[in-house]
């Protein structure tokens, strides 16, 4: 018991531990189990097993008990193989992973969806932060972001994307605002959010420093602003049937407007996501996506 109240231990490791039979060993785990204070875990044809005392009188005499085990004749024999066995099993971990860490890429990092490391990063927002989805469109971005935020105000300036990003959205945690009107005249007041983003927006703008200025504008002194877009390309087609007054933005560009604007701290990013679109000829292209992050200044100049 006082092995287990220290790691959680496989019935084999119990056995090295005391120096006894396999079989002796599950006798006396079979008596303890019965008498409820420990509890086991089954993973293939392991057994896993741990200290868990119950409460009442027992949970009141463990802690007693305690000190007297120091003075059993073969306890320190006993940590010692503990220590052993613990060493042992953390050092064939480290080993495993030393070995297989030049191809761990191809056979330990694919995900069915791969949106696990989004949420993950989605804990590290403030709750109590209020964002613009500025040309949420059908909501795809807001609906990363609703349930980690307290409020969420999407503009649009189509009401049938508007409608679709209700629809999206229903049951989302957060409370969702939705404000008909373009980037360039946002139905937004003054300093009212805490950050402002525009996902696949700005390619759509003629003006792109307008929208900046605009989302700068509704931002709060020391917000975000998050401009995600398409680099460059060459698809001719997507003008007309997506749209896009631009083929993609320079980031180059992007940043010397967001400066203009009157952005600080800019951070620029390369990302290796891309949007996946089908060219007239019915084959499916890959356009590369870069992001740009920047603050309003917490004093205006």
């Amino acid at each position: 018991l006082s092995l287990l109240g220290q790691s959680e231990l496989a019935v084999g490791e119990i056995a090295r531990c005391l120096a006894m039979g396999q079989s002796r060993i599950s006798n006396h785990l079979k008596v303890l189990r019965e008498a409820g204070v420990i509890s086991e875990r089954h993973e293939g044809s392991y057994t896993f097993c741990r200290l868990d005392i119950p409460g009442g009188l027992l949970e009141r005499l463990w802690p007693s008990l305690l000190p007297a085990l120091d003075e059993l004749e073969h306890v320190e024999v006993d940590r010692r193989r503990l220590a052993g066995v613990l060493s042992e099993r953390s050092a064939d971990s480290r080993s495993f992973f030393d070995r297989i860490a030049g191809d761990w890429d191809l056979i330990g990092s694919d995900f069915s969806e791969g949106t696990g490391r989004l949420e993950a990063l989605n804990c590290l927002v403030p709750r109590e932060l209020v964002v613009a989805d500025v040309g949420c469109g059908t909501g795809y971005l807001a609906r990363a972001i609703a349930d980690r935020v307290s409020r969420v105000i999407c503009v649009d300036s189509s009401a049938a994307m508007l409608d679709k990003a209700r629809e999206n959205l229903a049951g989302a945690d957060a409370q969702v605002e939705y404000r008909p009107g373009t980037m360039e005249a946002l139905p937004l007041a003054d300093g009212e959010v805490d950050a402002a983003m525009a996902h696949m927006v700005l390619h759509h703008l003629e003006d792109v420093r307008k929208g900046l200025a605009e989302m700068v504008r509704v931002v709060r002194p020391g917000g975000r602003i998050v401009c995600l877009d398409l680099l460059p390309h060459h698809e001719m087609w997507m003008r007309q049937a997506m749209a896009d007054a631009r083929l993609g933005l320079e980031p180059s560009e992007l940043e010397a407007d967001c400066r203009a604007a009157g952005l600080v701290d800019l951070q620029r990013q390369l990302l290796s996501d891309s949007y996946l679109v089908e060219n007239p000829a019915g084959r499916k292209i890959k356009l590369p996506l870069f992001l740009v992050c920047a603050r309003r200044p917490e004093v205006s100049a």
